[in-house]
């Protein structure tokens, strides 16, 4: 995430929607950076007439900027070609069976075509270091506004002093052979039908071979969520949780149902060919800056001590970058201190007149071409 601005109404979140520890996926195609404005509410409402989360694209986004992604893979069966190529839209393939085993174990993500990582399951590395013994960090908002926790909550959803469990999913397979009808009770057409269930077309295949029964047990309801204390919302809120088995592999439905509970802000909502995502107001807006665009795939600084009181030293000791030039930002984006960069220990002082807070300290090459940055507390 590179900046986050906000009114009293919404926040808007500016973002590559990459990482600098983004993990191995196997399918071909490389990461690039996307230009990602998303825009979030602030002041969430509850339809009584729900939103349908889109199946392709995305549905919300996670705390590093990456957008997490709807539950198919954009193929739907055809019955005319009797294959999932240029389908009705009516039984859609589901992403994990599909494409489960190509995603990486750091985000459950990978890239589409256009370089645009996305995640599709569950994001390991946003949740891996806390205990399972204790309730699971947020890992970001879906794009009605509601929070995204990690698989694990309070066993008792308003008391922060209950026993941590694993949440878990209302959802399970259906029990069906034949393809005519879908989860909600709605009787197909012969034209509609999906293709019986096979070795070719296991039960799972399609997002319709899933339903949510309340018979299950579940502690999520059938938008993969529930009402309930968290450590950011002590007096509560509605929050989606991120579904894992008890092996802790991603589970059905990974992030949020096939509805969002909350209206979503479809300004997000990508709807073809020249979609645009939202602009962040020139004025009336808060805004920090979270992060420098341009990242290495490895740290070549050290800065310390950090935290520090606004002195602190700079070091390289690795010149393949022919880095040259240190630059400090503070969050509001502006250049706070500049100086030419030498190899081994470079003193760098933050003027005193611009406080304590969080700075980027960000080394470039005299090409330009080459940065890297880290963050410093001054106290």
């Amino acid at each position: 995430v590179l900046q986050v601005c906000y009114t009293a109404d919404s926040v808007w979140v500016r973002a590559e929607g990459m990482t600098n520890d983004m993990g191995q996926y196997l399918n071909p195609g490389s990461c690039e950076p996307q230009g990602y404005v998303f825009r979030i509410p602030r002041n969430s409402t509850v339809p009584s007439s729900k939103t349908e989360s889109p199946k392709v694209g995305a549905i919300g986004v996670l705390l590093n900027g990456i957008p997490i992604y709807g539950l198919s893979n954009s193929y739907s069966w055809n019955g005319t070609t009797n294959t999932n190529m240029g389908g009705l839209g009516i039984w859609n393939v589901e992403v994990g069976l599909a494409e489960g085993f190509v995603l990486d174990t750091a985000f459950g993500a990978h890239p589409q075509q256009d370089g645009a990582y996305h995640s599709h399951n569950t994001p390991y590395r946003l949740y891996k270091n806390t205990p399972t013994t204790q309730h699971s960090p947020l890992v970001g908002y879906a794009f009605d506004g509601y929070p995204v926790y990690g698989p694990y909550g309070y066993s008792t959803a308003m008391d922060n002093t209950s026993a941590i469990a694993r949440m878990k999913t209302g959802y399970s397979l259906r029990s069906i052979t034949v393809r005519q009808t879908l989860p909600d009770g709605t009787v197909l057409s012969s034209g509609q039908y999906g293709p019986n269930v096979s070795s070719t077309y296991p039960i799972g295949t399609y997002i319709e071979d899933y339903e949510w029964l309340a018979a299950n047990g579940g502690d999520l309801d059938e938008y993969n969520g529930r009402f309930c204390v968290t450590p950011e919302y002590p007096s509560g809120t509605y929050a989606y949780f991120v579904t894992i088995d008890a092996a802790g592999n991603a589970e059905f439905p990974y992030y949020i149902g096939v509805e969002y509970y909350g209206d979503p802000d479809d300004a997000n909502i990508t709807t073809g060919p020249g979609f645009v995502y939202p602009t962040i107001p020139s004025s009336g807006t808060t805004c920090l800056l979270t992060g420098i665009a341009e990242m290495s795939s490895q740290p070549l600084i050290s800065v310390y001590p950090n935290p520090s009181n606004g002195v602190f030293i700079v070091y390289t000791d690795n010149n393949s970058g022919d880095l040259n030039q240190v630059h400090v930002f503070n969050q509001l984006g502006e250049k706070v201190y500049t100086s030419n960069l030498v190899m081994g220990m470079n003193q760098v002082a933050v003027p005193v007149s611009f406080g304590k807070g969080m700075y980027f300290v960000r080394a470039i090459s005299k090409s330009g071409k080459f940065t890297t940055s880290q963050k410093i507390i001054v106290e």
